[in-house]
């Protein structure tokens, strides 16, 4: 077995949770490095939050490499252990304790060149105070048009994250869905709306306010008036090991309970 090890450098910055990987690893006689995107491996530890996370779900979903999240963030929906359990982590991956977790992915694409979210794509103003004219048609059939701060097209995974602050509905994780989120639309009647995860989403940019396409939080592209951001599903899937029972429900309500409760 092989292991990569992915490390938020913030988020672990003594390197304890790193060096427990590794002699965890050294203990049980399996082989572990620092991730290399050009290497293959058997799992990838992540440590860090669901950003770092983030940062690595496209490539290990093009290669079927399952993530073992490891949290060392704030709120860590998507990891799966703490730091103190990675040594009865690595046993339980060696004697093929667990069970894997497959979540959906998005393809925006944008001129040719293709972009992958475990999360969102967005659409959204930047550099001025000026609202954004956003049109979206699903299927080549008109859904809406007005003026926003941004648009957001995300997983079922992405809809706890910025799709949920936004006013979008939480979905469970194994539903075949793309839910699109308005953000702050200057109308009475705009609503999130949630369509099929391989029907084909245009998103066209217009007016005069400046906006980007951001893909799971990074600014992809700067986007000019007219453009056409189009999503649909990609036909990949990240894969997450899972060791326990806890059902997606009871893991949504421990999370934001405890990270939106203000501390004594």
């Amino acid at each position: 077995m092989k292991i990569g090890i992915y490390t938020n450098p913030n988020k672990d910055a003594d390197g304890s949770a790193y060096r427990a990987v590794m002699q965890a690893a050294e203990k049980y006689g399996i082989t572990a490095q620092s991730f290399d995107l050009k290497d293959n491996y058997d799992f990838v530890v992540s440590i860090g939050g669901d950003g770092t996370i983030l940062r690595i779900a496209k490539h290990c979903a093009k290669q079927n490499m399952p993530i073992l999240g490891v949290n060392k963030g704030t709120v860590g929906f998507l990891t799966e252990v703490e730091a103190s359990d990675i040594e009865r982590s690595i046993e339980r991956l060696i004697s093929r304790d667990y069970i894997l977790e497959r979540r959906a992915l998005l393809d925006a694409c944008l001129h040719g060149d293709h972009h992958y979210a475990l999360n969102d794509v967005v659409i959204s103003r930047a550099g001025s105070g000026r609202m954004i004219t956003m049109e979206v048609h699903v299927n080549d059939e008109i859904i809406d048009r007005f003026t926003c701060d941004g648009y957001i097209a995300c997983t079922p995974t992405g809809s706890t994250a910025y799709s949920l602050s936004a006013g979008g509905s939480v979905i469970g994780p194994n539903t075949p869905v793309i839910a699109l989120t308005p953000i702050n639309p200057h109308t009475l009647r705009t609503r999130p709306i949630v369509v099929g995860s391989f029907e084909k989403i245009s998103m066209k940019y217009s007016g005069e306010g400046q906006a980007s396409l951001f893909v799971d939080g990074d600014n992809a592209v700067r986007l000019d008036c007219g453009d056409v951001v189009t999503v649909t599903g990609w036909d990949k899937s990240a894969l997450f090991v899972r060791f326990d029972s806890e059902s997606f429900y009871s893991r949504l309500l421990s999370k934001l309970n405890s990270w939106s409760a203000a501390e004594d």
